[in-house]
């Protein structure tokens, strides 16, 4: 079935809303999975009050926000919603004082590369994190 961004709806989950079965389903660690659902910024995408992604943010420092990264439910893939989620994302980021935003693993670079995000070595110890400045400085 084709998404029509129009039916999706960006929340803070409740706490019988949590996105476990999503994470999950991506093959996280339970470890991982704790730390997604602790994420001070959690947000999950719904269309017809079914879950089809979720995001996650930790605010580091004034201006510097890590994504831990975005998950897409597969049927709802390479229709544009990930790439919409990552805009959502930056936007809450800059809605907070955001400057910067970077994610340490990213999965495949191109999807973020196509944003404006820009490869950083090294960064916290992560050989393949990509950084979105929102701000130049």
């Amino acid at each position: 079935m084709k998404l029509n961004l129009r039916e999706i709806e960006v929340f803070k989950p409740y706490a019988n809303e949590l996105p476990e079965q999503i994470l999950a389903d991506e093959g996280l660690s339970d470890a991982d999975i704790d730390r997604w659902l602790d994420a001070p910024i959690l947000r999950i995408a719904k269309r017809n009050e079914e879950s089809v992604g979720v995001y996650a943010l930790r605010q580091e420092d004034e201006h510097r926000f890590e994504l831990f990264g975005v998950i897409v439910t597969p049927p709802i893939r390479r229709q544009g919603l990930g790439r919409w989620l990552i805009g959502h994302a930056i936007g809450v980021a800059e809605s907070k004082g955001g400057r910067h935003i970077w994610i340490g693993h990213p999965g495949s670079t191109r999807c973020f590369s196509h944003i404006g995000f820009s490869p950083v070595s090294g960064y916290h110890g992560r050989d393949r994190a990509v950084q979105f400045d929102m701000i130049l400085e």
